[in-house]
Order: C-alpha cells, then structure tokens, then sequence
C-alpha cells in the first residue's frame, strides 16, 4: 500500500468511526429538529456526508457511483422542510456500507494515481487526486463538527472519540 494510500484510509476509518460516535442514540425527530433557520438539521448534514463519499469519493476510489442520495443532498441542494429523508438509522447502515467499501478500494490506490491531475479542482493548492482526496476528507471534518455541535443542540453527551 502506498504512502498516501495508507494515509487516507487511516484518516477515512477515524472518520467512519466518529460519524458513527456522533450519531449514536439519535432519534429520527432529535434528526429532523432545526436549530435555526439559517442551518441545516442533523438528518440533512449525514445526508450531504453520505452523498460525498456516494459519489465523489467513490468515483475516484473507483468504485460505482451510487447518486440516490445526490438531489437531496449533493452540493448546491437546500434542506427542504417538507420532505421525508431517510432514517437516521438507514443512513448510518448506507454509510457503513460504502465506508467499508472505500477503505479497501484506497487501500489499492498506486502512489501514481494519487500524484495523477485531478479532473475535479477542490478549493486546495493541490491539483492532483491526492490534494481532492485531502480536502473531502477535511469536508468531512468540518461536518462531523457540525454534527458534534448539532448533537449538542439535540441535548445530547459530546461525542466519543472512542
């Protein structure tokens, strides 16, 4: 496995686990409550971090892209109070699912691939697969945070690191 490879898939395992802390003993209505009118709710936030690893992240690990999850939460979607979006519990399953997948496809990701022009340019000085693959993994970061606060909000314990 190379360096980057090995890299990534230790930081995309950390970020599995702690979308599953951050999420833990979440009702679907503790999900679906708004904060505000400005932000997101929880269900919408796990949606969006779900849709990014469905897609964009998948397509460059070379997996199937799955876009099921993209009109709702892709980039540029906006929360919309009236739909019904899945369960928490159904995305959490979805995001193991695709998680595990991910964290054996990086693994095989040559040292080439990763120094390879991306097609996509992500807003870091890094124009290659490997700069797009650290800046969704710091994406995911700042929506785990979200998600951290969020949790909060929901009345919740910090989440585990554990």
């Amino acid at each position: 496995m190379s360096q980057a490879a090995a890299a990534f898939r230790m930081q995309l395992d950390l970020q599995t686990r702690l979308f599953n802390n951050v999420t833990e003993g979440l009702s679907d209505t503790e999900a679906n409550t708004r904060n505000s009118d400005n932000i997101n709710n929880i269900k919408w936030v796990m949606g969006h971090m779900l849709d990014t690893r469905l897609g964009t992240m998948s397509k460059f690990a070379d997996l199937p892209v799955d876009g099921s999850y993209r009109a709702r939460f892709g980039r540029g979607a906006i929360l919309d109070l009236h739909a019904v979006y899945p369960s928490v519990d159904e995305i959490r399953a979805r995001w193991n699912e695709v998680s595990l997948a991910l964290s054996e496809a990086i693994s095989k990701i040559p040292e080439a691939v990763f120094a390879s022009k991306s097609p996509v340019q992500a807003p870091i000085a890094d124009d290659t697969i490997l700069g797009l693959f650290a800046f969704l993994l710091s994406h995911e970061s700042y929506n785990l945070g979200q998600l951290g606060i969020l949790r909060k909000l929901a009345g919740k314990d910090a989440m585990s690191f554990k």
